[in-house]
């Protein structure tokens, strides 16, 4: 897989799996970084950055340096991303999640017949079970046609095996 894939692919599965503002604080860390100067570039306060920080380094995506001011007594940490090998185990963790709720769905949507109300989807055998009327909307479930999310479903499934494969 070609490097920029490879940092595209990573700063997808970032923002996605946490948020632009994780994304935001790991692309500071082209060189290492103390929180404090993380802050200041983009303009925040250091214990938001900080709260980020560690869920990076919660999934491994960060590391840290840490060293103590003998004068103060107090610790600082210099920040780094991990390795790029590291951080794709994680993206390739990510995926095989992902992979297997998409796998679930699809498991679901394709176990027989599905009705719908107002207010919900439900398969034949919970439908019948309420007799055909919704306990929570009162209204009636009808036949639903749920194809179009098969299809979804089943897309969404190849593009993610194509990226685990690129990991």
């Amino acid at each position: 897989m070609g490097r920029i894939r490879k940092k595209t692919l990573i700063k997808n599965v970032i923002a996605e799996d946490m948020s632009k503002d994780h994304l935001a604080v790991y692309e500071m860390l082209d060189a290492p970084k103390h929180d404090e100067d993380i802050a200041s570039e983009l303009n925040v306060k250091a214990t938001i950055v900080r709260t980020i920080l560690n869920d990076l380094h919660k999934n491994s995506l960060v590391e840290y340096d840490r060293s103590k001011n003998k004068k103060t007594g107090w610790y600082t940490y210099k920040w780094k991303r991990r390795e790029e090998e590291k951080v794709l185990e994680y993206v390739k963790e990510y995926l095989e999640q992902k992979l297997s709720k998409l796998t679930e769905n699809l498991n679901y949507e394709k176990s027989g017949t599905m009705f719908s109300c107002s207010c919900r989807k439900v398969p034949f055998d919970i439908a019948m079970e309420s007799e055909f009327v919704c306990p929570k909307c009162n209204d009636r479930y009808e036949e639903f046609d749920n194809s179009d999310e098969i299809d979804r479903l089943v897309s969404e499934m190849a593009e993610v095996k194509e990226l685990l494969e690129l990991t």
